[in-house]
């Protein structure tokens, strides 16, 4: 549990680190200073890109995640869960 659940908090930080990313090109493509703020139109469409780039980056774990936590099923381990999902 304790290693699973410490990858499970990459999620914030992707979309965080993303979101950010995204403002600054963004700004650089417009011509301004890269702290300029964005407005309401701007500011969803960033933080919707940045969510779906942590969604589909950390969905798999998720998957694996969840199929551990699972009582019906016995794996032996995170490659075995891998491999049968795969399958």
């Amino acid at each position: 549990g304790f290693v699973p659940g410490l990858f499970g908090t990459s999620h914030g930080a992707l979309q965080f680190m993303a979101y950010e990313d995204l403002k600054e090109r963004y700004n650089k493509y417009r011509n301004r200073v890269s702290d300029t703020k964005l407005n309401t139109v701007e500011y969803i469409m960033m933080a919707a890109i940045s969510k779906i780039f942590a969604v589909v980056a950390t969905y798999p774990y998720q998957v694996v995640r969840a199929r551990l936590q699972d009582q019906h099923n016995t794996y032996s381990g995170v490659f075995d869960v891998i491999h049968r999902t795969w399958r």
